[in-house]
């Protein structure tokens, strides 16, 4: 398995908690770890298929009389043994890409009023992000309690909801002080008449 792919690991580690289909391995990535690791459908199936054909992860049989059934995966020992030497070792450096930033960066460049409605627009996604997080969290201490997984859930959701927090507070500030240096700016452009 390429180190490089850690789509497969993800996959894995969703494994860990309970034999899934390709749907409910979408689902759990959407509803789970969007926030903070977001995977495209197109890249699940054939890292499903990939897995199998390594021994990572093996066909679990179910049977309904009369009905299809969505093909599900369990974790293989030969997985679980890949998923603990990559959670052994350290995370790599992700390289930041902030179209956000970029665009205020260069913001003096900008149509008038468009980095204050682009930061705006973050401000209303963090806010609407930051209440899911919340929500999520109360679900989790109700419906997994007992779950070996929840203090580690948990830890993640905090790193959500602080980010998302300290987001929001970052855009009233850079709000305020928006507002606050147009007339600074002109100021210092005008030419001092005497």
């Amino acid at each position: 398995m390429s180190s490089r792919n850690t789509t497969q690991y993800a996959i894995l580690g969703l494994l860990t908690v309970q034999p899934m289909s390709g749907y409910d391995l979408s689902k759990n990535l959407r509803e789970s770890l969007n926030y903070f690791w977001a995977e495209s459908n197109g890249q699940i199936y054939p890292n499903l298929k990939r897995l199998a054909a390594e021994g990572s992860i093996v066909p679990v049989v179910a049977h309904q009389a009369g009905k299809r059934v969505p093909q599900k995966y369990a974790l293989a020992p030969a997985g679980r043994k890949r998923l603990k030497e990559w959670l052994a070792k350290p995370p790599k450096p992700q390289p930041p890409r902030n179209e956000l930033l970029l665009k205020l960066f260069l913001g003096s460049s900008a149509p008038k009023g468009a980095v204050e409605r682009h930061i705006e627009s973050f401000k209303r996604q963090y806010e609407e992000i930051l209440s899911a997080l919340t929500a999520i969290a109360t679900c989790l201490r109700k419906q997994h309690a007992r779950s070996r997984d929840l203090k580690y859930w948990r830890l993640c959701l905090e790193h959500g909801i602080r980010l998302r927090q300290a987001q929001i507070d970052w855009c009233s500030s850079a709000l305020r002080a928006l507002a606050a240096s147009p007339q600074r700016n002109r100021a210092m452009r005008s030419p001092t008449r005497r």
